[in-house]
């Protein structure tokens, strides 16, 4: 009989234990779901959105337009340096042909002359091509309302559809619209600011 009273008070502490740890293991996973829950719960606030301006630029017709009177400009002063080009060309190939027959002062004369017009040509290209020329700048003029134009519609849609971020995915992942709540761009700088004034 002894026996058997031990064998029920194991199997009492064990069911007690048991008990003890189950109520231990639900309250364990309540706090689990709770924090899993919150995490969720705040990645799901953040919204994020894309567009695409290639597609924007393509299909715009204000954009079509600009795009087809700049490939025009840039038609018009090609068309300008290749008639430079052929007339540096033909000089030159004149002065290879006859530069055995000149003498000394035609042919200096001939070679400042090409070297005229390879220094138009340069000047030229600069100044209508160059990245600081008027093509750059009249394009700049051209696409700069546009290009506002566009970021002010795509920040319409990001507040209307409560977005945080909105990236390009033409190209290079450019970030176009932010959430001001988002930018840590000053505790950035006042991080940097502070760590190097303590080294």
């Amino acid at each position: 009989m002894a026996l058997s009273f031990s064998i029920w008070e194991r199997f009492l502490i064990q069911k007690l234990n048991y008990g003890e740890m189950m109520r231990k293991s639900i309250f364990a996973l309540t706090l689990i779901l709770f924090f899993t829950s919150a995490v969720f719960s705040q990645q799901a606030t953040i919204r994020i959105g894309y567009v695409d301006s290639g597609v924007i630029l393509q299909q715009l017709p204000e954009a079509q337009k600009i795009q087809k009177e700049l490939d025009n400009l840039l038609q018009k002063y090609q068309s300008e340096l290749d008639k430079m080009v052929k007339t540096y060309q033909s000089k030159l190939d004149e002065y290879q042909k006859k530069e055995a027959m000149l003498n000394p002062q035609a042919k200096e004369s001939m070679q400042r002359e090409i070297m005229e017009l390879e220094q138009k040509i340069y000047e030229y290209r600069d100044q209508k091509l160059g990245p600081q020329g008027e093509f750059e700048q009249e394009r700049e003029k051209r696409l700069k309302p546009l290009r506002n134009k566009i970021i002010d519609a795509i920040e319409e849609v990001a507040r209307e559809e409560k977005l945080n971020f909105v990236f390009d995915k033409a190209g290079d992942v450019i970030l176009l619209y932010a959430d001001k709540q988002f930018d840590i761009t000053f505790k950035v700088l006042d991080k940097l600011t502070r760590g190097s004034k303590s080294k």
